[in-house]
């Protein structure tokens, strides 16, 4: 599930930008529904990006300087020590299991190499609960492949929508991401540390085919391969795609109920791939389009 998860986090180029370099253009995948007072705009995010790519501008830049309201996954979390109280409740195994006690020795051994490679610590992060640990290495692993959360889609989005006034909503609250998380299997979660023990470099090849694919507005293979990913983790991509399709999808059909122009940022997984929002809105009788560069 580690590449799952990072999968459905951000996918990522695996190298840093060249000093001075310049800018790479990208034009990711975007998307319009509308109707006589309301407009949303659909938009697939990565939330790392290196540092030479150029894609909030052309018509990203247009659709969202034309909106009021940014809606994303979830609202900026300015002070990662207030997440604290929620890593105590969710994330620490409720009966004092440790890693070592879920793998394999020759797992836990591969796992311990793999965190030290990471400049993690392995023995303070034993207590707790896989889905935790998968999500903080994949993070360590993409700032060290010269990737930046600073440069990812939703921070770039959340200062612009802060610097010109407009509103910042979200589906989700924290804690509610942390509990999805926390219900997915533990089977699936310890599949996840095992690609991160033994197949990292397989799951940053397949962040940089996925980078390649958004950069380039593809948005149908990005969902092939999102789909190929999370085939073996059945219940994961249940809880953490399908489900939340299905309630984003409820939410922004309500919303067109109220006039106004929305520039919605989720996962580029969100919008690709099987039951994803768009399809989801299509079905409900929306007429969605593709917004052309």
């Amino acid at each position: 599930m580690f590449r799952r998860l990072a999968a459905l986090a951000a996918a990522l180029s695996l190298a840093a930008a060249p000093a001075l370099a310049a800018p790479r253009d990208a034009d990711p995948a975007l998307w319009v529904v509308r109707d006589a007072d309301t407009t949303i705009y659909l938009f697939g995010t990565v939330h790392f990006l290196p540092k030479d790519l150029s894609w909030f501008d052309e018509a990203v830049a247009d659709a969202f300087n034309a909106s009021d309201e940014l809606r994303m996954e979830l609202l900026p979390v300015d002070d990662p020590a207030s997440l604290g109280p929620l890593i105590m409740k969710l994330a620490v195994d409720p009966n004092g299991r440790t890693m070592a006690q879920r793998l394999s020795p020759e797992d836990h051994a591969a796992y311990v190499r793999t965190l030290q490679d990471l400049g993690l610590p392995a023995a303070q992060l034993e207590p707790l609960e896989p889905w935790f640990i998968a999500v903080q290495a994949a993070s360590v692993m993409y700032m060290k492949a010269g990737l930046d959360p600073k440069t990812g889609a939703e921070s770039i989005l959340t200062e612009a929508a802060r610097k010109s006034g407009k509103s910042i909503t979200a589906f989700e609250t924290p804690e509610q991401q942390f509990t999805m998380l926390d219900s997915t299997p533990e089977a699936e979660q310890l599949a996840g540390i095992r690609d991160l023990a033994h197949n990292r470099e397989e799951g940053l090849a397949i962040m940089s085919r996925l980078v390649d694919h958004w950069t380039r507005g593809e948005a149908d293979a990005t969902g092939r391969l999102m789909n190929e990913e999370m085939k073996d983790t059945p219940e994961t991509a249940r809880i953490l795609l399908t489900e939340r399709n299905v309630r984003w999808a409820k939410d922004l059909k309500a919303r067109m109920d109220r006039p106004g122009v929305v520039f919605v940022a989720v996962g580029a997984g969100h919008l690709a791939g099987d039951r994803n929002v768009r399809e989801l809105l299509e079905r409900e009788g929306l007429r969605i389009e593709r917004i052309a560069y």
